[in-house]
């Protein structure tokens, strides 16, 4: 069986049981799961060190890993997600992949300045986001957060957290995914970021640099 079809049913099948996604009709699942994680999949470096912030049921750390070799840890703060992504990732026979359970202020403690890219797929607003991704990164690597229409408004807002976290704003690139806009936002890590950042206590969410 083809490694998406495989991921797709057992997302349907484990979504029975647990809310993992709204998304549960086949077609939606290509467009708005597997073709739309795969839009950022040109910007990922194969033999690259990748972190998945927030992943959910794997998305879009998982397909991009499907298509391409690189070393992949996805993290999130449920853990029955962490548990479906860790047997679909046994089930695809994926090497170089693990998903933790974890939150990205705890998982950042033991492993800054670690990855190549940090990828996140509509988590929150860009100026949190920055916060508990830009730490994880070497300088000169790149964070890429995926984002719909407003994304615009949110790199104006993120402004100031771009100057206090050490980013760069690459460009900004506008996707039509069958009428669903789409925004893939390329940010570089050009200085290291202060060791107080993330901060905890949710404060990331709370109090938005």
């Amino acid at each position: 069986m083809d490694k998406f079809d495989l991921y797709k049913q057992m997302l349907v099948e484990t979504n029975k049981k647990f809310n993992l996604t709204t998304i549960t009709d086949s077609c939606q699942i290509d467009l708005k799961h597997f073709k739309d994680s795969l839009t950022i999949l040109p910007y990922i470096k194969e033999n690259s060190k990748v972190l998945d912030i927030g992943s959910g049921p794997g998305f879009p750390g998982i397909p991009l890993r499907i298509e391409k070799d690189f070393d992949l840890t996805l993290i999130d703060s449920v853990n029955k997600k962490v548990n479906f992504m860790n047997q679909v990732i046994e089930a695809l026979e994926l090497d170089k992949t693990k998903a933790i359970h974890t939150r990205a202020e705890d998982f950042a403690k033991d492993h800054r300045q670690e990855f190549d890219f940090v990828v996140s797929r509509a988590v929150a607003n860009l100026s949190t986001l920055l916060e508990l991704s830009l730490p994880f990164l070497k300088v000169g690597g790149i964070f890429i957060a995926m984002k719909g229409p407003k994304a615009k408004e949110e790199i104006d807002q993120a402004q100031n957290a771009l100057k206090i976290l050490g980013g760069s704003l690459v460009k900004v690139d506008q996707i039509n995914l069958c009428g669903n806009q789409r925004n893939n936002i390329l940010i570089k890590k050009i200085h290291q970021t202060s060791k107080k950042y993330p901060r905890g206590k949710n404060l990331p969410k709370k109090e938005p640099l």
